[in-house]
């Protein structure tokens, strides 16, 4: 504030020159205007702080200026405004042209930007139908190895059963075979007396050792039918394991298909990531336009704020 009865005191407000000091009609406040378009309020008071007491003093309502000053303000005022018109109209002509050009390049990022999706859409649904295929062929010839495998395991079945079958045929007829000779035996011993001891004996152990060799015989035919069963059993599991490990092969390769694919597939999205980052980069530019637009509206205003100041 300033000091009514001790002089005055420095104040660092304004940012420019001052163009205008005014104090109320009572002299308690004093108001200061400068070219940077601000308004500062003071108030007067005494060396005790209290304000002053009120003067019955009737001012002018006209104000004195030179005509050369009235004419400078008149001349510059019209030279505002004209530069106010004339950056009105760069600016309008700057920001069609800007509009343009961004509408053509948004269109034509926009048509790419489409064509592209449209492509690796259809470059993804061909790899679709190409997997499914494969996924198809792969389980009919699945389909086509088991089915094979059953029927070859149900001829091996069918055959060692047969086998089975005819040597257990062949071993009830030497054991009924066996049955009937001992009975014989049995009979002949009974009829036969006993001076013929000695030689019933001998044909007794004759037939007995006969006996012992159809038995030999017959255990060879057990030890040749599980030798046959084991063997049956080895063809079966190699069979099996033939199977698996085909089957396996087909899995691996159609994993280290899928995996080249999905492969495809991620190059593809990275390619559409970097399409959308230039799309992004393409919004940023548009927005920086925005920004100089309310920059240069910005500008405007204070123009017109220095014009209604004058």
């Amino acid at each position: 504030g300033i000091n009514a009865e001790y002089g005055w005191v420095e104040h660092h407000c304004h940012a420019s020159s001052i163009t205008m000091l005014r104090s109320a009609y009572e002299d308690s406040y004093l108001f200061s205007v400068g070219e940077d378009a601000c308004l500062y309020t003071f108030k007067i008071m005494d060396k005790e702080g209290r304000g002053l007491k009120a003067k019955d003093i009737t001012y002018a309502e006209e104000i004195l200026i030179s005509k050369s000053d009235l004419q400078e303000k008149d001349t510059a005022m019209k030279e505002l405004k004209a530069r106010v018109s004339e950056l009105n109209m760069e600016n309008e002509y700057q920001l069609r042209l800007k509009d343009m050009n961004h509408h053509e390049k948004t269109k034509e990022l926009t048509e790419k930007f489409i064509q592209e999706m449209e492509s690796l859409k259809t470059k993804n649904q061909v790899l679709k139908t190409d997997k499914d295929k494969e996924e198809a062929k792969h389980e009919e010839e699945r389909q086509e190895l088991l089915e094979r495998h059953h029927q070859e395991l149900q001829d091996l079945e069918s055959a060692n059963n047969q086998k089975l079958m005819a040597e257990y045929e062949k071993y009830q007829e030497l054991q009924a075979k066996s049955q009937r000779m001992q009975e014989e035996y049995e009979r002949q011993l009974v009829a036969k007396s006993e001076s013929h001891k000695q030689a019933l004996r001998e044909q007794t152990e004759q037939y007995e050792s006969k006996l012992h060799e159809k038995i030999g015989q017959l255990e060879a035919s057990h030890d040749e039918m599980r030798q046959m069963m084991r063997i049956h059993e080895e063809t079966k599991k190699q069979i099996e394991e033939d199977g698996d490990r085909e089957i396996l092969d087909i899995k691996n390769m159609y994993e280290r298909r899928l995996r080249e694919e999905k492969e495809g597939n991620m190059r593809l999205t990275g390619e559409t990531g970097i399409m959308k980052k230039k799309f992004k980069s393409q919004e940023q530019e548009i927005e920086a336009l925005k920004s100089d637009i309310n920059n240069l509206n910005t500008e405007k205003n204070k123009l017109n704020s220095v014009i209604k100041s004058l």
